[in-house]
């Protein structure tokens, strides 16, 4: 004669348990294999780059280190107009219309804050940096779309007076004379 054995709450409480312990084993295991294979990969791809590096310099003679020395700050007009570009007093030189105006400098020297004037629009304050290649594209705005631009405040309307307090009322006039000031002391 078979008995059967009825599943009490506690023993299906241990099963799922179980189940899920499970789960979580499988679901880490497959993390840290497709983890490895990405760690491979990048270590791959970083080889394959290294042998390419040493294959350039033994072709060029130089090493590709002292390309990396500089950067290229490109420097172009939106809409494409002629424009003169300066680095605080220093002049950098002009945009060329259709084209842009490309500008060598060490890596890593720091900042630099450019203006670019194109006449016709008003001035543009930007800033590019050195530590690496980049582009800077600025727009162009008319002075009759200034009111376009962030930061825009519409300009107060002008006072006749600029601020300055209203004159004082002249006292009014007595009709009789002041007493004339006399040398001989007051009377008691």
């Amino acid at each position: 004669m078979t008995t059967l054995t009825q599943s009490t709450p506690a023993r299906q409480k241990t099963a799922r348990s179980l189940s899920r312990l499970i789960a979580a084993v499988g679901a880490v295991a497959l993390l840290t294999f497709s983890l490895s294979g990405w760690a491979g990969d990048k270590h791959a791809k970083k080889a394959t780059s290294t042998s390419a590096d040493e294959t350039a310099k033994t072709t060029e003679g130089e090493t590709p280190a002292a390309k990396a020395d500089t950067v290229h700050i490109t420097i172009q007009t939106v809409p494409p107009r002629k424009a003169q570009v300066k680095w605080g007093r220093k002049f950098i030189g002009p945009i060329p219309a259709p084209r842009a105006l490309v500008v060598e400098r060490p890596r890593d020297s720091g900042p630099m804050d450019l203006v670019i004037h194109a006449t016709g629009f008003l001035p543009v304050h930007t800033r590019a940096y050195t530590f690496s290649d980049s582009r800077v594209a600025v727009k162009l705005t008319p002075p009759a779309e200034k009111n376009t631009l962030f930061g825009y405040r519409e300009e107060p309307a002008p006072n006749p007076d600029a601020g300055a307090p209203a004159p004082a009322s002249p006292a009014p006039a007595s009709s009789a004379p002041a007493p004339a000031p006399s040398s001989e002391p007051p009377k008691p």
